[in-house]
């Protein structure tokens, strides 16, 4: 790999330790202050932080051509996400809901296969089928009781709409993040979609920042600051040098990590299907991306 791709798949790394830290913190806001009003206040303090920033650098100039295409990832792709994702979990359970995020690097190699037209390789395509195979067996029992009860079909449908939203904004994105940089966009794209979530606290702001306890305080900046934006420009720096069924294929790591955190931070046992589960996950995407030595083709094909 090059230089690039390799600091792309470190960076990728990096967020998927985030991220995976990052779904206790997720938890713990939402329960404590309500799905909406953590995602409202996370965005205030990202607009905060973000606007001196961009004003600064200079990074919202955009050429008028390439204008819609940013509107277009920013609302179709992160906002929608946003939106879908909090519907959905606030509706089925964590098990369920996990387990139907994992079509999202399928999606990601789907849209990149239609729309970029990068080969979905036999290694990469294995490497994505025993990682799927992998979230079956690590939320297997959480799978089982959500699905002993009545599922929200609503939840359901809004889970697998998040994913291709994400997946719309990783591939839509990809022609922005080579011409104006991983952060510009980065920028740009959480400042449009303020706009739509701020609005949504369910107490006027200054209220809801001074009812806060310490504690709340610093996970609302962990979820806003590294969670929000510096994993999603590191997965933007790696979706501009990777192909996106690669990069896709990192989301794999998410869950493992996230059940190495909760059992860290949460106190959650860890069972025989989480290790199993969680091993199969790392092998999937370690053959994804370093399959071809094992095939004996050259890396450079694989990208």
């Amino acid at each position: 790999m090059t230089d690039h791709k390799t600091r792309a798949a470190l960076a990728l790394i990096a967020t998927m330790l985030i991220w995976g830290a990052g779904a206790v913190f997720i938890r713990s806001t939402a329960v404590a202050l309500g799905p909406l009003d953590s995602l409202a206040l996370r965005y205030v303090i990202m607009t905060a932080a973000l606007v001196p920033v961009i004003l600064y650098t200079g990074g919202w100039r955009i050429a008028g051509e390439d204008w819609p295409r940013l509107l277009f990832v920013s609302l179709v792709g992160l906002g929608a996400y946003n939106w879908f994702v909090n519907e959905g979990f606030a509706r089925i359970g964590a098990g369920l809901g996990t387990v139907i995020t994992m079509v999202e690097p399928m999606m990601i190699a789907l849209l990149a296969w239609a729309f970029l037209r990068e080969r979905i390789s036999a290694s990469l395509f294995i490497g994505l089928v025993i990682s799927l195979v992998g979230a079956l067996v690590l939320f297997w029992p959480d799978l089982m009781h959500d699905t002993a009860n009545p599922v929200n079909g609503y939840g359901v449908g809004a889970i697998i709409l998040a994913c291709l939203a994400w997946a719309i904004y990783t591939i839509a994105g990809k022609p922005l993040f080579a011409k104006y940089g991983a952060f510009n966009i980065t920028v740009l794209t959480f400042l449009l979609t303020a706009p739509l979530f701020i609005p949504l606290s369910s107490k006027p702001l200054a209220t809801a920042f001074a009812e806060l306890s310490p504690r709340i305080w610093a996970e609302l900046f962990f979820l806003a600051l590294a969670n929000a934006f510096i994993a999603t420009l590191m997965w933007n720096y790696g979706a501009r040098h990777l192909k996106g069924a690669i990069v896709g294929s990192f989301l794999y790591l998410v869950p493992v990590i996230a059940v190495i955190a909760g059992a860290l931070v949460l106190d959650e046992v860890i069972t025989i299907w989480l290790v199993a589960g969680g091993a199969l996950i790392l092998a999937g995407v370690a053959f994804a991306q370093y399959g071809p030595l094992l095939l004996g083709q050259k890396m450079s094909d694989a990208h």
